[in-house]
């Protein structure tokens, strides 16, 4: 906070749903969701200015607000912390210097003493513009025991602190103070209909409403709209009760024990393929379930090799493969490459020479790319 002052940097919070300014911006969650948004008004500047320490209630005042008066010109819920970023007095006096801010309003709590520094300024005539406040938390008068709050700051540590002091205290200082909550909007709609009279507030005519598209997640919730598939399968179906290969029960699957060839025959082709041709399949899978020629370096050689592509692109398109996770195998190969060119070996040479070794788990790289 001390840090904020001196960079000339406002906080609002840290315990905070944020701020609005209708027509401006809007920080955080203040205003809730989009058509709440548009019930409260808070799509068009009004001429009240109001400061929360509760973020809920700083929604009830957008919708006071809105009922009773022109509405919001900016609302901030500063939250309830003990020490927060900053105050009830920093956004009044901000307010009070704007000459389009006609009406303020103060949403305090139990706890505390900003209230008595914006009493002090409204006595010393810094604040001069009508303030309708209150601070909730009466009802701790009606425990017999010490009562703390939902907020870290809402706990009455003297008299001068409980919700009870701090209203009538407001209310001597010239503040628009109600006798209960309840009568809060009836207060602020006699304060503003005053200025609308005096000309202080010369309501303009209500602009049309902006059409907001309805907010995803609550369409989706209400069934409205669904969200599209992330992926779209066409080789199996699982909209049913049961799933389906290309039209085939997975059940009868299982039971005429077609094996995985015919799995595959399903789900590749999308049909049954005659026994032969699902053998063929089954014989391909065990010839490359060997580590050897089945490794990814060597696979991705032999396939560029069969996509016509020239030797030194198949050898590059095995050798890109090569990365940490690819096996130990390749440093004793590296090292038999390496000691093939300083005794200037052709690759057929290599090669031979490793097959008499028996060595040929450590070639295998170049045995590929020579067939």
């Amino acid at each position: 906070m001390h840090i904020a002052q001196k960079k000339g940097i406002t906080i609002i919070g840290p315990a905070t749903v944020g701020g609005i300014k209708p027509g401006c911006f809007k920080i955080g969650n203040t205003g809730g969701m989009m058509d709440n948004i548009v019930a409260s008004k808070l799509y068009r500047k009004g001429s009240v200015g109001y400061v929360s320490k509760s973020g809920g209630m700083s929604n009830e005042l957008n919708n006071i607000i809105s009922t009773v008066t022109n509405g919001v010109y900016e609302g901030v819920a500063i939250g309830g912390d003990r020490y927060p970023g900053t105050s009830f007095i920093d956004h009044l006096l901000r307010y009070q210097k704007d000459p389009e801010c006609k009406i303020l309003v103060l949403l305090g709590e139990v706890g505390g003493v900003e209230e008595y520094r914006v009493i002090e300024a409204v006595k010393q005539g810094v604040i001069t513009k009508p303030i309708v406040a209150w601070a909730i938390g009466t009802c701790a008068a009606m425990f017999k025991t010490e009562v703390q709050f939902g907020h870290a700051g809402s706990f009455a540590n003297s008299q001068l602190e409980t919700a009870i002091v701090k209203n009538k205290s407001m209310r001597d200082a010239g503040f628009y103070v109600p006798d209960t909550f309840e009568d809060f909007p009836e207060v602020l709609a006699q304060v503003y209909q005053k200025l609308v009279a005096d000309g202080v507030i010369k309501p303009e005519a209500e602009p049309a409403p902006p059409k907001i598209p309805m907010d995803y997640s609550w369409a989706q919730e209400l069934g409205l709209i669904r969200k599209p598939a992330a992926f779209i399968s066409t080789i199996s179906d699982d909209r049913g009760q049961e799933l389906l290969y290309a039209g085939m029960p997975i059940s009868d699957v299982f039971s005429e024990d077609i094996g995985i060839g015919g799995v595959m025959s399903l789900l590749w082709f999308r049909r049954r393929l005659p026994p032969y041709a699902s053998k063929f399949l089954e014989m391909v899978l065990m010839m490359t379930a060997d580590h050897g020629p089945a490794v990814s370096g060597a696979m991705n050689t032999i396939i560029t090799t069969r996509a016509g592509k020239d030797l030194i692109s198949s050898l590059v398109a095995g050798l890109l493969t090569i990365g940490e996770r690819f096996g130990g195998a390749l440093d004793g190969a590296a090292a038999e490459f390496t000691n093939a060119v300083d005794k200037n070996l052709s690759p057929r040479e290599f090669v031979d020479t490793m097959r008499k070794q028996n060595k040929l788990s450590k070639c295998y790289c170049m045995t590929h790319v020579e067939s």
